[in-house]
This record gives structure tokens, C-alpha cells and sequence, in this order.
């Protein structure tokens, strides 16, 4: 059978609740159907819900509106208009792809937001997750920090709980760790011994330059979330990338977001990056060997190049970490993404390369989700 209905159609009563749908031309005696907004949500809902595709309403309203050019809002309103047999064609076509061929709801978009930005996505890279914004705000968290010239911010926070899965906002979460660093105005100390914050350079006018870079960019959704947060601060910001597919969308999105200032380079990790970083950036590939093969069909639609990382998921942070850091200047930090079951294989993975305060950060759903290190310099008695 179709998933979807065709211009005005006889219906039965609906492939609902385990029943389905004989071929509305066979019943020509029963009372023509005119598919109206509302009605086409409230059956695309059940459809997509007997197909178990997660947050069924969610995806009715997402895909219908695209297809309509209408918000949440506007399919409410319009909730008793007619569709006509083009929009219904675009809408069946949507939903085929969706249930029948498993395509993420994000490429059939064409798009996906994350952070505050709406970004341009394909199969050339992976769909940016909210998980990820995790990473993003301790980057920020630990520029914030470094402007205000003053160390890490779980240093400042050692053993006081101010990690993602008590903090209802980021708001919140600089507020904590401010009250922490205001409590500690001079040199922040640990077992007697001070730590530095790291070297940055000076510009023409005097103001700090911050060094970021990006690893494994994809559609650049990490490093243009920090761009967007930091547009006041001088900065040079790089993205990197393996795929030159991932880096066309990743300068797309920069472009349509009027970010200028990124450095765009295509290589195998930090290979071709040539300069040093105050701070480098990750989401690399973590899904072991085994965990591919249990992965949804959705995701096997993603890149598998920004999936796959060997027999364990460690092959990647093998190669980076160490890499990492050679790059960093002294004080600079690395942060990464991880598979909520490899914190403590990545941070041994940390501890070995040469980093110092290294600390792992839980998601929203309470997940290990983030690890972090800092390349000290001399520790100062």
C-alpha cells in the first residue's frame, strides 16, 4: 500500500492500530475524503507512531510543514484548509522517504538546528545532535574563564557539582562557576601548587587573540556555535576535515551565517594544521566495529567515515589526542565528544599523551559525554 493518500480519496478507517488500508479505489461506495491540514497531521501522526519512528507528532508537523511552507503555528490556524493533489504528491513523497527508505528527517530537510542556528545539512556529514551542544559550552565556559584570566573552570570547581546534570541553563552554568571564581580571586591552588592559564597572542591594538580550531567540522556546527558566541572577541578560528564534501556544506552554512573569519583546511586530522591552538575541538568518529552493526538505519545513512572508528571506538582519539597535544600552547585545553560507555579509555588515552586536569562531563540524560585535558606548563610552588 501507499503511505500517504493522493488528492481526495475514499478511505477505510485507516492503517491505525495495527490495521491497514485496502486500496481506496475499491470502495468506491463509501463517502469521499477531502484531506484537509488537520486531518493529514492526525493520520501521518499514527502512521509514523505504527512504524515507530520516535516523536511521531513531532515528525507529522516538521515534514507537513515543509511541505506546506508553514509553521507549527501556521497548520493550526489553516488546520481545516484543503490540500491540494501537489501538496499531497510533495507529502507522500516525504513520508515514503522517511518510513519506507529510513532517511533522517534532518536530509530530507535539507536542514538542522542546532544551538541558535539553522544549519545546512547532507549525507556528506552528520546530523549535529543536541548532545553535542555539551562540548560547546565547556569551550565556552573555559574561554570565559581564560578571559577573565583565571584557570579552567572544573579546576576552580574541583569537587563542587556544577556539571551539566544539575544546571538547568547555560546561564545558570557561568553563574556557578562566576560564584566559584568570585570566592577565589587570587591564584587558584591545587595541593600547594599554582597553575597557569594559557599563553595567548596580542593583536595591532592590544586585545587577546584566541586560537580555536575544529576538528573533523562536519557541517561546521561546533566551531559556528562558538563563532556565534564569541563575536565580540578577537579570535582565529579553524575548521578541519578530512571530506572536502563536509567542508563545501560546513562553508556554506559559515557563509549563509556571515562567519568570515574561519580558516577552512582539508586533512587527516591535525596533519596539515601548521600553527599552534589555545584550544582544539572534537567530535571524532567513536562507534566501535560491533556498535555499527547495531546501529538504527537512520543513522547507517550518516557518513560512515564520521561513524566508524576500529574494534573499540578509540581509534581516532589514538591518533588526536596526541597530535592534540603537540598543537596546543602551553595551558591550552582539548576538548572532546565521547560514547557514553569510553570515559575512562579516553582519559587514561588523555593522561598518557602529557595532559593535566583531565575531567569528564556528563550530558543532559546524565551521560559521560565530554572529556577535557589541559597542557600545563611549569607548575609554579
Amino acid at each position: 500500500m501507499d503511505p500517504a493518500p493522493q488528492g481526495r480519496h475514499i478511505i477505510t478507517v485507516g492503517e491505525t492500530h495495527g490495521q491497514t488500508h485496502e486500496h481506496p479505489q475499491t470502495h468506491k461506495n463509501m463517502t469521499e475524503q477531502i484531506w484537509t491540514i488537520k486531518k493529514m497531521l492526525d493520520w501521518s501522526r499514527q502512521y509514523f507512531a505504527d512504524n515507530r519512528i520516535e516523536d511521531p507528532a513531532l515528525e507529522a508537523q516538521v515534514l507537513l510543514g515543509h511541505a506546506l511552507h508553514m509553521s507549527k503555528v501556521e497548520l493550526i490556524i489553516n488546520g481545516m484548509r484543503p490540500m491540494d493533489a501537489s501538496e499531497l504528491a510533495d507529502y507522500k513523497a516525504m513520508v515514503i522517504r522517511r518510513v519506507k527508505e529510513h532517511v533522517p528527517t534532518a536530509y530530507i530537510l535539507g536542514k538542522k538546528d542546532f544551538w541558535s542556528l539553522s544549519l545546512d545539512v547532507s549525507p556528506d556529514v552528520l546530523i549535529p545532535r543536541p548532545d553535542t551542544e555539551c562540548l560547546v559550552e565547556q569551550v565556552l565556559a573555559y574561554v570565559r574563564a581564560h578571559l577573565a584570566g583565571k584557570p579552567a573552570p572544573w579546576i576552580h570547581a574541583e569537587n563542587q557539582d556544577v556539571t551539566y546534570e544539575t544546571i538547568d541553563s547555560r546561564q545558570q552554568y557561568y553563574e556557578a562557576v562566576a560564584e566559584i571564581e568570585n570566592s577565589e580571586k587570587d591564584t587558584i591552588h591545587t595541593e600547594n601548587e599554582s597553575v597557569e592559564v594559557f599563553e595567548t597572542e596580542h593583536i595591532d591594538n592590544g586585545a587577546v587573540s584566541i586560537k580555536i580550531v575544529d576538528v573533523g567540522t562536519g557541517s561546521g556546527a561546533i566551531i559556528l556555535a562558538i563563532a556565534s558566541e564569541l563575536s565580540d572577541i578577537p579570535r582565529k578560528l579553524t575548521a578541519v576535515d578530512i571530506s572536502s564534501k563536509a567542508l563545501a556544506i560546513a562553508k556554506e552554512n559559515a557563509s549563509n551565517l556571515s562567519v568570515e573569519d574561519i580558516e577552512f583546511i582539508e586533512s587527516d586530522l591535525l596533519d596539515r594544521y601548521k600553527d599552534t591552538a589555545d584550544i582544539i575541538v572534537s567530535n571524532p568518529p567513536y562507534i566501535s566495529n560491533d556498535e555499527m552493526k547495531m546501529l538504527s538505519p537512520e543513522v547507517l545513512r550518516e557518513p560512515e567515515l564520521a561513524l566508524r572508528a576500529g574494534d573499540r571506538g578509540l581509534d581516532i582519539y589514538k591518533r588526536l589526542i596526541p597530535q592534540a597535544f603537540d598543537k596546543l600552547k602551553t595551558g591550552g585545553a582539548l576538548f572532546v565528544e565521547i560514547g557514553c560507555t569510553q570515559s575512562q579509555d579516553v582519559m587514561a588515552l588523555f593522561e598518557k599523551s602529557g595532559f593535566d586536569h583531565v575531567q569528564t562531563f556528563r550530558d543532559y540524560a546524565k551521560k559521560p559525554r565530554v572529556v577535557a585535558g589541559i597542557k600545563c606548563g611549569q607548575i609554579k610552588s
